[in-house]
């Protein structure tokens, strides 16, 4: 489970960056999306390297590749594709996990799959996939 872990840290650490990006081409009600998503994003990245406190921490990224962003409708795009990705590696860490474990990373991905849509991103039955 811990490669799965590791694959969520790294997902919710890509996606706190998109939404720094992402931040000063959005505005008006987009804002508070913004700060409740970038915020929801870093407190899963906290709370999940407490799940691998007696493993050793993977690092944090020096930084990410992304598209560029320079108008609102290129911000709302980034947010939607970060926030699908990680529906898909939710689902990979449900597939992996147990009793709590396995409802959390569901209901995460299911956040996750929300906040896609709420950027403008097509409903998918099975997000990710």
């Amino acid at each position: 489970m811990s490669e799965a872990l590791i694959a969520a840290i790294a997902g919710e650490q890509a996606a706190a960056y998109a939404y720094g990006l992402a931040a000063p081409y959005l505005s008006g009600s987009d804002n508070d999306l913004v700060r409740g998503g970038l915020v929801a994003h870093q407190q899963r990245v906290t709370a999940l390297r407490e799940q691998l406190a007696s493993t050793p921490q993977p690092p944090a990224p020096l930084g990410f590749e992304a598209p560029p962003v320079n108008d609102e409708s290129q911000a709302r795009q980034l947010l939607a594709q970060v926030e699908l990705r990680l529906c898909a590696t939710y689902a990979d860490l449900a597939a992996q996990s147990t009793g709590i474990a396995r409802r959390a990373a569901v209901l995460t991905g299911r956040e996750c799959a929300v906040r896609s849509i709420s950027w403008g991103g097509a409903p998918e039955a099975f997000p990710g996939r």
